[in-house]
């Protein structure tokens, strides 16, 4: 028999096709993000809650919360999966949303690009660097593999701390 928790989140899924990929694995439930190819493993027996919300900003938009017994929390949604920033390497950055997700990473990895090819945005390339830290701290205490996108991040904050610049962007 389905864990009732997961019934509301595979409902959600269905109603918001193309969005995530999902696959039932017993209890558990598989499931994909398609913009970012992230991926995660629910586990229904640590789920405490599932809660279908609609968008403040748009209510006619609903969304997925997840929290699991450990405090941990993840939003499934329009944008992909959605976590908070974790700020706990960086110390606290005012930020305008409380949460975010992988194309916001992607967006603000752009943006860095052009920042870091030229020398004199060098602060303010640092300042997008540690937002991203706490953006990929905040996806990895959801849960998900961001080894990758870390590496990203540490390659450019360590080409900057030599002194040096990014290429332009194309």
């Amino acid at each position: 028999m389905r864990h009732p928790q997961l019934e509301i989140l595979l409902r959600w899924l269905r109603n918001h096709p193309g969005l995530f990929s999902s696959q039932e694995e017993g209890d558990d439930l598989g499931v994909l993000e398609t913009f970012s190819g992230k991926s995660l493993k629910l586990r229904s027996a640590a789920i405490q809650a599932v809660e279908e919300r609609s968008n403040s900003a748009n209510p006619a938009e609903t969304y997925v919360l997840i929290l699991w017994d450990s405090g941990r929390q993840l939003v499934l949604s329009n944008q992909g999966f959605a976590f908070p920033p974790d700020f706990t390497n960086t110390g606290p950055i005012p930020t305008p949303s409380q949460v975010y997700c992988m194309q916001d990473y992607q967006n603000l990895m752009n943006r860095l690009r052009h920042v870091a090819a030229e020398a004199e945005r060098g602060r303010e390339a640092l300042e997008i660097i540690m937002f991203l830290i706490s953006l990929l701290d905040g996806a990895r205490v959801a849960g998900l593999e961001v080894d990758k996108e870390t590496q990203e991040v540490e390659d450019i904050l360590s080409l900057l701390e030599r002194g040096e610049t990014l290429p332009p962007p194309h």
